[in-house]
């Protein structure tokens, strides 16, 4: 079973009210730049690859978790990390384990065209769920990947 889950119909709803607030604040022309440092800057035409949505990406991940939407154990976070390489930038997803004791491992660095399903040219909700979703899976594949090494070092007699 996989230690990382996406309850989509919540997420649905959760993101359905962010779109709402959001696009209701900025039609009455409230300043989305004086928004606080955490909330999630989702409109209906939200795109997660255009430039200057990384934060964006990286908050929604984060408020996923703390809202419940994104299942997840105790001890662990999964967290969205963009290295602006002078062109579109890549992106990693992080892997945070706080017990046992503090690791951190990360996914290959990917471009940022490629996240979030890209070939459905989704936005809004449908493109937030698609990031969602992405995290998920890389957290459940690193969960793996570290329990497939621990066991294989196990096997081979290490510690």
């Amino acid at each position: 079973m996989d230690p990382f889950v996406l309850h989509e119909e919540a997420a649905h709803a959760w993101l359905t009210q962010l779109v709402v607030a959001y696009e209701v604040d900025a039609s009455f022309g409230g300043e989305v730049s004086v928004r606080s440092a955490d909330s999630q800057p989702i409109g209906m035409a939200w795109d997660p690859r255009q430039p200057g949505e990384e934060d964006g990406v990286s908050l929604l991940v984060e408020a996923a978790q703390a809202a419940g939407v994104v299942g997840k154990p105790e001890e662990m976070t999964i967290t969205f990390e963009f290295v602006d390489d002078g062109d579109e930038g890549t992106n990693c997803w992080l892997l945070d384990i706080a017990v046992p004791s503090p690791l951190k491992v990360a996914t290959l660095s990917e471009a940022m065209a490629v996240l979030g399903e890209p070939d459905l040219h989704r936005a809004g909700i449908e493109a937030a769920v698609a990031v969602l979703r992405e995290a998920v899976q890389a957290a459940n594949l690193l969960v793996h990947q570290l329990s497939d090494y621990v066991e294989a070092s196990i096997e081979r007699g290490g510690n």
